[in-house]
């Protein structure tokens, strides 16, 4: 919370690619935290989670044009020939067009947007009785046990077909469930490294292929934009590009299979229930 309250407290943030970033992160981590807690127990926790949510993904399209235009710099730094740095420069262009217009309509939203009072969002006026005796061990692996099964239990079935959707939304659950091991924290003798390192390599390799899968679906709309429009140099030129995003894209499906090899549900089991100081058989203590 105090994360997200200094980020949003400095000046010109939305105009910094890096801090707006950053707010989206933040964002998405308090909202894990909240996702670990009953929703029933906090007053307002459902609209305080949506108001998170709405920041997330007001945040969203700025963050993908960023995204894209860095992709493109790079390509553009290392054209071969004048007609490939035409055509960078053209599609940064109309990138950077939209994403003007994305600001805009982001700074529409903000200002529409009506976030919780952070500083209050898990004060708990009052307890629910009976309470149910359980350790923070307990308590902590009943909260990652789904996201585990959620996030990790299909790792197999992905990598044997390339389905950029299945991996963006795989990518989106693994990095909640790194969030909430980080947010469980006091619960571990010593945090998992292991762990993390494994689901923050996992989610940085789907997170590249997310970009790229984007980028590639939007120079394909441009090219076809370009070919209705008859620019057969440019659509040319846009096809080349295709053909080395496309590559670098199925390069990084082939590093998703391999780090996922091993990193399955009851991988993440074996490791992190020791790590609590629980035993691998349910529900006992090690």
């Amino acid at each position: 919370m105090t994360r997200l309250q200094g980020l949003l407290g400095r000046d010109r943030w939305t105009e910094d690619p890096e801090q707006l970033h950053q707010v989206r992160v933040a964002a998405r981590r308090l909202g894990a935290v909240l996702d670990l807690v009953d929703a029933d127990t906090y007053p307002g926790h459902k609209g305080q989670r949506r108001a998170l949510k709405r920041l997330v993904d007001v945040l969203g399209l700025p963050r993908e044009l960023d995204v894209h235009a860095g992709h493109l710099a790079v390509y553009r730094g290392k054209v071969h020939s004048p007609t490939q740095a035409a055509v960078l420069e053209h599609l940064l262009e109309l990138v950077d067009r939209s994403r003007a217009k994305a600001r805009r309509t982001m700074q529409k939203e903000l200002e529409r947007l009506r976030l919780p009072d952070l500083g209050q969002l898990l004060e708990v006026p009052t307890l629910q009785h009976p309470f149910q005796p359980i350790s923070l061990q307990d308590a902590a692996w009943a909260c990652l046990e789904p996201r585990a099964h959620a996030a990790l239990g299909g790792l197999a079935s992905l990598a044997l077909q390339e389905d950029p959707l299945a991996l963006h939304r795989t990518r989106v659950k693994i990095k909640k469930l790194r969030y909430a091991v980080e947010a469980l924290e006091s619960a571990f003798a010593e945090l998992p490294e292991e762990v993390l390192k494994a689901l923050r390599d996992l989610q940085t390799t789907l997170g590249e292929h997310h970009d790229l899968a984007t980028l590639e679906a939007l120079l394909w709309e441009m090219e076809g934009s370009l070919r209705l429009r008859e620019r057969p140099t440019l659509c040319g030129g846009v096809l080349e590009l295709l053909a080395d995003v496309a590559e670098t894209r199925r390069a990084t499906f082939d590093r998703f299979v391999a780090l996922s090899q091993g990193q399955g549900e009851d991988a993440f089991t074996r490791a992190v229930r020791p790590a609590l100081g629980l035993s691998l058989a349910d529900g006992s203590q090690a």
